[in-house]
């Protein structure tokens, strides 16, 4: 559907200020595109894992505006005989009409507030957050979505962006390159004390000295662990 308006929310104005020129104007268009005529941006790096995380409010926009309109039009469907037998038939449309844009300029002044897809805290430029998104959206899913991305800056945040990205290469070797997969070997590194790469030699190090050392069945943990969080 296309649109002759949206809302612009400062939280978008927080996230493009920081970034350099170039990449604020490739995401500034790449909203305004997709939220008048849906048209599907072709980006990369940060400003792909910005414009990811923006997206999930005007999908929300344009549905409840979508939704709105439809509603609107089955009214004025239902009431179109009354309005021909008293002879007013184009007044009233007419009336409908500009009701409708009244309906649907409130619902864009209001669209996404409270809604919980609203884009969480704006993507750092840099850092080790910024660092593993972009590698993420690079090597492993461009159209990632924004819960598994804030996820993902979590354990960046935690752990630093070179553990997340060495468990991006043992996803990619193992031909498994899905989020739970990748999920399950965070967690499991964050739950044995890892915090930066050296912790994770170091551990490995201690495996291999020891009788029992071998490779982790990471898809087994995964699975392991997402029953185990299901359980709770």
């Amino acid at each position: 559907m296309k649109r002759d308006q949206f809302t612009f929310y400062r939280s978008y104005y927080e996230a493009l200020k920081h970034l350099p020129k170039r990449d604020r104007t490739d995401v500034l268009m790449a909203v305004i595109g997709y939220a008048l005529d849906e048209e599907i941006p072709k980006l990369s790096g940060v400003p792909l894992s910005v414009f990811t995380l923006i997206r999930p409010t005007l999908d929300s926009g344009r549905n409840k505006a979508k939704n709105r309109l439809n509603k609107q039009k089955t009214n004025q469907e239902q009431t179109g005989t009354k309005q021909e037998q008293n002879g007013k038939e184009w007044e009233s449309e007419r009336e409908g009409e500009k009701e409708l844009e009244r309906e649907v300029e409130s619902e864009c002044e209001g669209e996404g507030e409270n809604d919980s897809s609203l884009p969480p805290t704006p993507l750092p430029r840099s850092g080790p957050v910024a660092e593993a998104v972009s590698d993420y959206l690079d090597r492993i899913n461009p159209s990632a979505s924004a819960a598994s991305l804030e996820e993902l800056g979590g354990y960046a945040e935690a752990m630093g962006a070179a553990v997340c990205k060495r468990a991006f290469d043992i996803a990619l070797d193992s031909k498994k390159a899905n989020w739970p997969y990748i999920r399950a070997i965070l967690r499991d590194k964050q739950a044995r004390g890892v915090r930066c790469l050296a912790d994770w030699d170091a551990l490995e190090a201690e495996h291999r000295t020891s009788a029992a050392g071998g490779r982790t069945d990471w898809a087994a943990l995964a699975a392991r662990m997402d029953a185990e969080e299901g359980a709770e």
